[in-house]
């Protein structure tokens, strides 16, 4: 009888040893992440109100949901966010990466510079930019003191004007982690071709364009998808914070729908169905970009 390596014992042993560590870590996504996860689409088949027994009622949430003026309303304002922010979210960070690429004067500072809000909650931010923007507030009175009256307004009475603004203040906060991610990806470009189109001529907005770009496009089609996601999760506590959703439903979003079906309304499964469709919703961008990504990839090819 042949006797087991000594080799392909210790390597038996780590295995054990790696999973029996890994353990909790699987419990504990498991019960925290999994079986949320699982019950959500549970529940969205049901009626409950969080504490009583509960209903199975089909499909009733979801038929309800479509014909249902909020739910609409607020869809299309994700989809507001989505096609005012991401082009904002995504050449805003790019184009600050590529001057900080170059190592402009004082490009060090404002690596830190950039960063700097993140470190700050957004409930924190958007107490900050509602008092900014108040109708008293300090935005306001700078204008008015500068003669501008007329664009001394109330800047998060309307969705007009909200959204828009909303969407900037996203932009400050968070842009900071897309330059890191596009300041990464130019760092594997190889210095050699930057050196052979200056040697040519070529000024920095052709080297932009012709090098650049088309050597992180993978990187840039990422963080789009990043921003896509971001315009119908991330928007939650500005809208709670600085707009309540108003005025009516102008602000409101699918997350904070959620919210207030959920816990002011008690509606559990129709809270978890619009979750549900909300899945849906980005699943569907998710894969359309992927796909915008990959016809890009050939045509490059």
């Amino acid at each position: 009888m042949k006797r087991e390596p000594a080799v392909s014992r210790r390597t038996k042993i780590k295995h054990r040893w790696g999973i029996l560590f890994s353990t909790p870590a699987i419990v504990f996504i498991a019960a925290f992440m999994l079986l949320p996860i699982i019950s959500v689409f549970v529940l969205a088949f049901t009626s409950w109100d969080g504490i009583t027994s509960i209903n199975f009622i089909g499909f009733d949430n979801f038929l309800n949901i479509f014909s249902d003026k909020e739910f609409i309303t607020s869809m299309l304002n994700n989809f507001k966010f989505m096609l005012y922010g991401v082009p904002i979210w995504t050449i805003t960070p790019l184009v600050i990466a590529a001057l900080l690429y170059e190592e402009i004067k004082g490009f060090s500072l404002f690596r830190t510079a950039f960063l700097f809000p993140t470190v700050l909650s957004a409930s924190i931010i958007g107490i900050i930019f509602k008092t900014l923007f108040s109708m008293r507030g300090p935005i306001n009175s700078i204008l008015k003191g500068i003669g501008l009256d007329f664009l001394a307004i109330d800047w998060l009475a309307s969705g007009s004007t909200a959204i828009p603004l909303i969407v900037n203040i996203i932009n400050w906060a968070g842009f900071g982690s897309a330059v890191l991610i596009f300041l990464s990806a130019m760092s594997s470009i190889d210095n050699s071709l930057y050196e052979s189109a200056m040697i040519d001529g070529a000024g920095w907005w052709k080297r932009f364009f012709k090098i650049t770009l088309p050597v992180i496009q993978n990187v840039i089609f990422f963080v789009i998808i990043l921003n896509v996601i971001a315009s119908f999760t991330s928007l939650f506590n500005y809208i709670f914070v600085m707009t309540n959703g108003g005025p009516g439903y102008e602000t409101s979003v699918m997350e904070f729908l959620i919210y207030t079906k959920a816990f002011r309304s008690n509606q559990m499964g129709y809270a978890c169905a619009l979750a549900v469709i909300m899945f849906i919703i980005i699943a569907i961008l998710t894969a359309i970009f992927l796909v915008i990504q990959k016809k890009s990839d050939k045509m490059h090819d």
